[in-house]
């Protein structure tokens, strides 16, 4: 989690020595909770960084933990994260490559699989114009 909370920081161009001086809580145990789980971070902790981050403990806390992720897939019903794919083709291609991205750390969600379903769809035509350049009729 230390590297999360780093990243956060990175990201509000903010350093352990920005939080500190927001929140009134030593530099020295910053950086210690910093390289330490969330789960053994003290209440004071998370609210020096929520300050310094200018959010609620709560937001921060929920950004922080771990989500229970869970790809969803049913062959039966060609369902993939709850959407329908109605060709059985199409599904099985987006079925393939879900599964690999997702393998590769990507964790759809149902409107991440309706954007994709739709660009399989309906593609834009400039995206089609390079498909054709790129690889033919």
């Amino acid at each position: 989690m230390a590297t999360v909370i780093m990243n956060m920081l990175d990201q509000a161009n903010l350093t352990l020595s920005d939080v500190a001086k927001t929140s009134n809580v030593p530099l020295s145990t910053l950086t210690n909770a910093a390289k330490k789980p969330i789960e053994s971070w003290s209440i004071r902790v998370l609210n020096a960084f929520a300050k310094g981050l200018s959010k609620k403990a709560s937001t921060l806390l929920d950004e922080l933990q771990p989500e229970n992720y869970t790809l969803d897939i049913d062959d039966q019903k060609q369902i993939i994260q709850g959407v329908y794919i109605a060709d059985k083709q199409e599904y099985f291609n987006m079925r393939a490559v879900v599964q690999a991205e997702h393998l590769e750390g990507w964790h759809p969600t149902k409107k991440d699989i309706e954007y994709v379903y739709k660009e399989i769809t309906n593609p834009k035509p400039e995206y089609l114009k390079e498909y054709h350049k790129l690889f033919g009729e």
